[in-house]
């Protein structure tokens, strides 16, 4: 689904009686057997008359501004559009820090939009872990910033500004995170403790959690006899976590919550 497609907000009405709610509406493009292709509005919401709608476009424009007035320097990382939701992160190449050797995470820039009002746009910064690209989100851990402005409004310049300081100064929230991931990597995860783990995180649909459980137990490591581990830890888990949950097939909002959940719960029982 193509997340920058013209949009509009029309007025909603019945029987020719006008409401003051109104209609946001995407124009997909329909491809006919012979080729050719057609327009088609396709409602993706329901909004107030003072509801700032602002293109996913404008999102995108607006993010790589930010990202290239930062101190650190960043590249596209990730989209996500399911037709109301969009998502657009950016990872840094330049501000990382090392977990244990050959295996080093950098800050993410995360920003969100909504066409149907469900979230505001607004900026979440993340972690990734580069040697398997697995995004790492939080709800705890980082400053956020709700825009209140679109880029023709007055003010929209300051906020702007305002999200380069708040990127630029993280860098003791990056340490601090980092420090207890390195925690992670000195707890064994063995079979009993991976049951622990599971009332740590007793939200995570059963599904969810099955899928992870199965990611985990493919890089399950045990000595010579198959008596003792060897290799097991929570940071090996916890990369499962998010191997399964940011690489989804067709990943969904409630994928991105999921990350997020996971994470700040773990990282309190390192904390």
């Amino acid at each position: 689904m193509y997340p920058y497609n013209e949009i509009r907000k029309v007025p909603l009405d019945y029987q020719g009686i006008t409401s003051s709610a109104f209609a946001v509406q995407r124009k997909e493009i329909k491809n006919n057997k012979d080729g050719t292709g057609r327009e088609k509005w396709v409602e993706c919401g329901v909004v107030g008359q003072k509801y700032l709608l602002i293109p996913n476009s404008e999102v995108k424009e607006m993010a790589d501004t930010i990202s290239n007035l930062c101190d650190a320097e960043f590249e596209p990382a990730k989209e996500f559009f399911d037709g109301r939701r969009y998502f657009y992160g950016l990872v840094s190449k330049t501000l990382t820090t090392e977990i244990c050797e050959g295996d080093d995470v950098a800050l993410g820039l995360g920003f969100w939009n909504s066409y149907d009002g469900s979230t505001a746009l607004k900026m979440r910064m993340f972690l990734m872990r580069l040697v398997c690209t697995n995004g790492m989100m939080t709800n705890d851990h980082f400053n956020s910033y709700r825009f209140k402005h679109d880029h023709t409004s007055e003010g929209y310049e300051d906020e702007m500004m305002q999200v380069v300081d708040i990127i630029n100064g993280c860098g003791d929230s990056v340490e601090k995170i980092a420090r207890n991931f390195r925690a992670m990597t000195n707890l064994e995860m063995d079979l009993d403790a991976l049951k622990i783990a599971r009332k740590s995180i007793p939200a995570l649909p059963t599904t969810t959690w099955g899928k992870i459980t199965d990611r985990y137990l493919e890089g399950y490591v045990n000595d010579d006899d198959n008596s003792a581990l060897t290799k097991n830890t929570m940071w090996d888990f916890y990369n499962a976590c998010t191997d399964v949950l940011w690489h989804e097939k067709k990943p969904t909002v409630a994928s991105f919550n999921h990350n997020a959940y996971v994470t700040d719960s773990l990282l309190k029982c390192v904390a």
